[in-house]
């Protein structure tokens, strides 16, 4: 309040509150300064028409690959609004089909990684009778004695190798080793794949540095993700998982890449029937 001014006499306006043109300050509001009414819904985001499918029938483990000509973008929506209605097992699949039937950027690919992870532990596993495992043989040719440390490996990289199909294949580890007393002691390991049809995987080597469980475990898993690899890189109608992001931790590799639709083309590769010979 002004106690200085006397009564009765009109002090100017300060300049701040005039126009350049020295007209007072109107008291009424600016034009065009509304402000936008609360109650205005924001525009939702356009996202694609998604097909969801028969909800009310079983899907089967190549479920939504029909999808993949759509793109990586396509199935991501797919996954998520199957996960956001409740229908777990659908998303899953749909997410898979991100890894195994297209070419998704690193952050699609990620994006889906991280959504396989989180839903899979949460799900029963795909197969539930074991009579419906599809049997496969990790052959390991030892050329010396097998020790106790190598066979408690072997076993446990079966059954993780067997999880991580969610218990559509039926995996056992079978050791063989030469009966030469003159085996060379550098000697490496080999290890492969083979079904009831057309044999053996490509074999690979390996070389232990020592008799650890965990260092054989590693070896064998390591070297195990190489050969389901190679050998869905050679079927039609699947992409193949990347290489190894995780060498350290070979687990990561078949939890984050190889997809349940990867193990059955990979046993079904292993177990057709030779060619008929002529």
């Amino acid at each position: 309040m002004d106690f200085l001014t006397p009564k009765g006499v009109t002090k100017p306006l300060p300049d701040f509150m005039t126009d350049p043109a020295g007209n007072p300050a109107s008291s009424e509001p600016v034009l065009g300064a509304e402000f936008a009414s609360s109650d205005t819904p924001t525009p939702a985001p356009d996202k694609p028409d998604l097909d969801l499918g028969d909800l009310e029938s079983s899907p089967g483990l190549a479920e939504y690959s029909e999808y993949a000509t759509k793109g990586a973008g396509y199935l991501v929506s797919l996954a998520t609004e199957l996960e956001l209605q409740g229908h777990w097992d659908r998303s899953l699949l749909a997410w898979e089909r991100v890894l195994d039937s297209c070419h998704p950027s690193p952050q699609e690919r990620k994006t889906a990684e991280d959504a396989i992870v989180r839903i899979r532990p949460t799900l029963t596993h795909w197969n539930i009778d074991p009579v419906g495992d599809i049997p496969l043989l990790l052959q390991l040719g030892n050329p010396r004695r097998a020790s106790d440390n190598f066979k408690q490996s072997a076993q446990e990289a079966a059954d993780f190798l067997r999880g991580d199909s969610d218990h559509t294949l039926l995996i056992e580890a079978r050791i063989t080793t030469s009966r030469s007393p003159n085996t060379a002691t550098d000697t490496p390991i080999s290890i492969s794949f083979s079904g009831s049809g057309k044999g053996e995987s490509q074999p690979r080597s390996m070389m232990p540095g020592n008799d650890e469980v965990e260092h054989y475990r590693l070896l064998i898993l390591s070297n195990s993700y190489q050969l389901v690899r190679q050998e869905l890189a050679n079927l039609d109608g699947i992409v193949p998982p990347l290489t190894s992001n995780h060498p350290g931790n070979p687990r990561l590799d078949f939890q984050r890449q190889v997809t349940r639709l990867h193990w059955l083309r990979f046993a079904e590769s292993l177990n057709r029937s030779a060619p008929a010979e002529n």
